[in-house]
């Protein structure tokens, strides 16, 4: 990466701005006490940069390359004409925000190598005493100097001409090189303290060859940036960068004028009257302002005569974005990080304006995304040619693992969306873990609230701390007005909990409130400072955890049953009630509800069952037992049955999470579509095997997240035709879901069953976000050896079942002496000892595959002599005449396994990429035809639609 060139520096850009458009706007303002406009042009804005050099650094004494920090409640126009004056004085700047604390402040000195400070010492005195009293402690030597003054910078406001008095200020003896540092810029300090990041002209070139053009292009000026940190990397990109490259920018007023006073404070309502009064076409904001900004109908107003609106730095509510995207605003999502930059690609792709919560990366990148088996990646930005991290904490590739969790969208795959982060994730002590941003987002949603934090990290439940309006504080220790609180907030917490899986769900004894004496610790660009919150409110959360774990200690000395049988289990189950509810009476036959159980005695209930079968070394029965027990079975005797069959090893995993009023003395009903999994979100319906059973969504439910259903085939399934079979299933799943988004997979040799039900489901004018195959494709049955089968007498059972008996052999999870081959080979051979399911879904199979073997037959046009590529031609048109993206997983073990090496050439991945439709693929190694349903790649492949 290394070049002879020397590199463009922002004090060269400034002076060939100077000489080339002297006259362009750089700023534009509107005079408080009018409407007036005034421009500050780049001759203004560039002499300015020179005379805070000669301020800075006289007569260039001194050494070059110093670290100097600011740290500075200044205008923004003053500075950033600072800023660029200690790079014009060969300095190195480090802005730096007041809102850090004094230690995080040393520690972004010390890592930088700083002791010299620029500040405003009247304004930040307070900050500056603590910080001078902590760097005596710790003996490291810092000199302050005040800012220079506004008048001295700019002595001829908005009215600079080159007839003015000016000394250019000396250029530097000694050439930039790529890798020279040319400032410093810190991060939020959202994790901890904090970092201190070098960045190098590298750098700078490649940040004015990435975002900075896309705005210049596409984003009408002027461009009001006056409610952003200048410290900030948003901050520098738009108030710096944008005005270098040309772009009209927006700020405000200067009102720092005199060491006393302090710039304008950025509220919702200013900035909108600002952009207003300086005629901008567009604005770059953050998510807070607009959370505030789309419950106004004047604010809304406001911002749909605007062109576009760049928003960054934190996640915003999906309602939020809706109801402006629908008022009409044009939103435009920014991603970046000091580590890396900003390197999303701002303007959209046809047909994506309506994705505003997506984004896509800059073409420059290399980007790798790395699965989390949740169906999130990590982002990694690999260094190239073309763009060098700031930061590498990656090896063999370098790069820097941004720790950012993100989905990918569900049809177009260029765009991703931010979700959390890797060090957000809480792990529960049941080893489960929740990913808090959307449920947070969804709270922080409420004009009732104005930030929540979910925490519960190595404990049992999910709790959220919410900090709300100054007009809803309450006296957190008075228990009525926390009920009552808890009780007004409730329904949003119950829409959070609704895209929450089980475990993830917050219970209302587990909202705790911020107090108005400690005001939650937030970022410089505004965001909460999640650990920092989590700390400052660790007595509060010890608490609630504590009640729960009180509440579970006085019902320690009831002793757990030894047996296991319905009656004792009854008996003790009254007893640990009973004490739960402060020892009111309680019935095995009325609802719990009804006497007296709320969510946190139910809690406490379920986590007294856990502990009890967990100290009898029911570790396995424990793990099972499901969070919403009481809400599911909400009467003692349910209870008591579902543990003694739980406890017995007599359930299935689906009858383990049944609803209410489950009767366990009821073989499961023979349903066309049953829900395996309910944890919020687009259910996936999953289509069975030739054999028709739920076995195969049975094995992948085990580590799927979200919402799961499965097809089986019932005695009320049409089999024959294929095409009558497939407007059932359909048929049944609009039942049950009556309007998509739908989302499909098929498993195995009936992956044309998936095909024809999307295609009914999308004539119906439903949306189909997602069509998998699990080690099957459809165009399998093209391959020359079908082909030959279905030309002379269709397709045969025997050699099906001969084939299924092989992937069994080839499968680890069975393998050649396993009693399921041996099982499935009695009932294939007809055997007396052969169970009785397998008899009757082999049955079923032999049915399946007279009616697939008819049904693709009909692809060979009748009376006509078709080739080969021709009939090949056919299914693959039909096949992607699917409007749903495709996606496949193959098994290493599995169909291709059985195929010979000469096949296995053209056929490795089933025929995937012969499709005319793109098909993402994935090779999962190391797993069987049948394997590959409990592998957690699986799962996670599944989950990125």
């Amino acid at each position: 990466m290394s070049s002879t060139l020397s590199p463009e520096t922002i004090p060269n850009l400034v002076a060939r701005n100077l000489e080339n458009i002297p006259s362009d706007p750089f700023y534009i303002y509107a005079k408080l006490e009018s409407n007036e406009i005034v421009t500050i042009t780049h001759l203004e804005f560039g002499r300015a940069t020179h005379r805070a050099a000669h301020v800075l650094r006289p007569n260039r004494e001194g050494q070059d390359g110093k670290v100097v920090a600011i740290l500075a409640e200044s205008d923004t126009m003053l500075y950033h004409a600072i800023l660029v004056g200690l790079m014009t004085a060969n300095f190195i700047p480090f802005p730096i925000s007041p809102r850090n604390s004094p230690s995080a402040i040393f520690q972004l000195l010390r890592n930088s190598s700083c002791h010299h400070i620029i500040a405003t010492r009247v304004t930040l005195s307070p900050l500056l005493a603590r910080l001078q009293k902590h760097l005596a402690e710790v003996d490291f030597a810092l000199d302050i100097q005040e800012v220079p003054s506004f008048q001295e910078i700019y002595p001829n406001i908005g009215a600079e001409t080159p007839d003015h008095a000016f000394q250019p200020y000396p250029k530097p003896q000694i050439s930039a090189n790529f890798n020279d540092v040319f400032m410093y810029i810190h991060s939020s300090g959202s994790t901890g303290f904090p970092k201190a990041v070098a960045q190098t002209y590298r750098a700078f070139t490649h940040w004015m060859s990435g975002i900075v053009p896309e705005v210049r292009t596409h984003v009408q000026a002027p461009i009001g940036n006056m409610g952003l940190p200048a410290f900030h990397l948003l901050g520098i990109n738009s108030q710096l960068l944008q005005p270098l490259s040309g772009i009209c920018v927006a700020v405000y007023p200067p009102t720092a004028t005199s060491p006393d006073a302090f710039p304008m404070i950025p509220s919702p309502d200013n900035i909108l009257q600002h952009a207003r009064k300086t005629k901008c076409r567009s604005l770059t904001t953050v998510p807070t302002l607009l959370v505030t900004w789309f419950d106004s109908p004047d604010a809304l107003t406001s911002l749909t005569t605007l062109h576009t609106i760049i928003w960054g730095g934190g996640p915003l509510p999906q309602r939020v974005g809706d109801v402006l995207v629908n008022a009409g605003v044009h939103l435009l999502t920014g991603y970046g990080a000091t580590e890396t930059g900003d390197i999303a690609a701002l303007w959209p792709h046809d047909g994506d304006a309506t994705d505003w919560g997506w984004f896509r990366i800059l073409h420059r990148l290399n980007v790798r995304w790395v699965p989390q088996g949740d169906g999130t990646f990590e982002c990694q930005i690999l260094t190239s040619e073309t763009w060098v991290p700031m930061v590498q904490n990656l090896e063999n590739p370098a790069g820097y693992a941004t720790s950012d969790l993100c989905v990918n969208h569900p049809r177009k795959k260029h765009l991703w969306r931010l979700v959390g982060r890797l060090d957000d994730t809480i792990v529960h002590t049941s080893g489960e873990k929740t990913v808090p941003a959307p449920m947070e987002n969804i709270i922080t949603c409420s004009p009732l609230v104005t930030a929540a934090i979910a925490f519960g990290h190595e404990r049992a439940q999910t709790g959220i701390l919410i900090e709300t309006p100054p007009e809803l504080q309450i006296d957190v220790k008075n228990p009525i007005q926390l009920a009552d609180l808890r009780n007004t907030v409730w329904p949003v917490i119950e829409e959070a909990n609704a895209i929450a899986p089980g475990f993830s769900r917050i219970f209302k004894e587990m909202i705790l409130f911020t107090s108005p004496d400690k005001p939650l610790p937030r970022a410089g660009k505004g965001t909460v400072l999640r650990k920092a919150a989590i700390s400052l409110y660790a007595t509060e959360i010890d608490a609630i955890y504590n009640t729960v774990e009180e509440q579970l200690n006085a019902i320690d000395s009831i002793e757990a049953p030894t047996v296991w049988v319905n009656a004792s289990i009854q008996a003790w189950l009254l007893k640990v009630a009973t004490s739960v509810c402060n020892f009111t009476k309680i019935s095995p036959t009325v609802d719990l509800r009804q006497q007296g159980f709320d969510s946190l005695t139910a809690t406490v209930f379920r986590l007294h069952i856990v502990k009890a079968l967990r100290s009898r070394d029911l570790a396995n029965a424990a793990a099972a037992i499901p969070q919403n027990l009481v809400y599911s079975r909400p009467v003692i005797s349910q209870i008591s049955s579902f543990l003694e069959a739980l406890v017995g090893g007599t359930l299935t995993d689906i009858e383990i999470q049944r609803g209410p009023g489950t009767d366990y003395s009821v073989p499961f009903p023979p349903e066309t579509v049953v829900e395996l999994r309910s944890d919020g979100g687009i259910p996936l319906i999953m289509f069975p095997g030739i054999r028709g059973t739920i076995d195969a969504a049975m094995a992948l439910r085990a580590n799927f997240s979200g919402t799961l259903w499965g097809i089986q085939i019932t005695d009320s399934t049409p089999i024959s035709p294929l095409s009558a079979q497939a407007a059932f299933f359909a048929d049944k799943i609009r039942e049950k879901r009556p309007h998509g988004p739908y989302r499909l997979t098929g498993y195995s040799g009936t992956s044309v069953v998936a095909v024809a039900v999307a295609k009914l489901l999308e004539e119906s004018d439903e949306q189909v976000l997602q069509l998998s195959f699990i080690d099957h494709f459809p165009l399998m049955w093209t391959m020359e050896s079908m082909q030959a089968s279905l030309r002379k007498a269709g397709l045969s059972p025997d050699s099906t079942f001969a084939n299924t008996i092989q992937l069994l052999r080839l499968d680890p999870l069975y393998g050649p002496e396993s009693d399921r081959l041996k099982e499935f080979e009695a009932a294939s051979a007809g055997s007396s000892a052969a169970k009785k399911a397998d008899v009757e879904s082999l049955h079923i199979g032999k049915q399946m595959i007279l009616s697939l073997s008819n049904f693709l037959r009909d692809f060979f046009e009748p009376d006509v002599s078709m080739s080969a590529s021709e009939y090949a031609d056919s299914i693959n048109h039909w096949l992607s005449s699917v409007k749903a993206p495709l996606s496949a997983l193959t098994a290493e073990l599995g169909v291709i396994a059985t195929m010979s090496d000469a096949v296995r050439r053209d056929w490795g991945d089933l025929g995937a990429n012969g499709c005319r439709k793109p098909v993402k693929h994935y090779f999962v190694t190391g797993v069987g035809h049948y394997g590959i349903l409990g592998d957690k790649r699986t799962a996670g492949f599944l989950q990125q639609y």
